[in-house]
């Protein structure tokens, strides 16, 4: 889950114009960042490959 700081800080350094996909592969790489640094810290247990997987599932129609 991304924090709602997290978010803001990364939205002020975007450009005044940008696109959804822009945004969305900034979601994308925010949470993938925030379940590594879960997983290093022993408080999740997902792997980058099963993340990917996940993600992959969730662009499928």
């Amino acid at each position: 889950m991304i924090s709602k700081k997290v978010l803001q800080k990364e939205l002020e350094t975007f450009p005044d114009n940008f696109t959804i996909d822009e945004l969305v592969g900034k979601l994308i790489v925010l949470e993938k960042r925030q379940r590594e640094n879960n997983y290093k810290t022993g408080l999740g247990h997902i792997s980058i490959k099963e993340l990917d997987a996940e993600i992959e599932k969730w662009f499928k129609l």
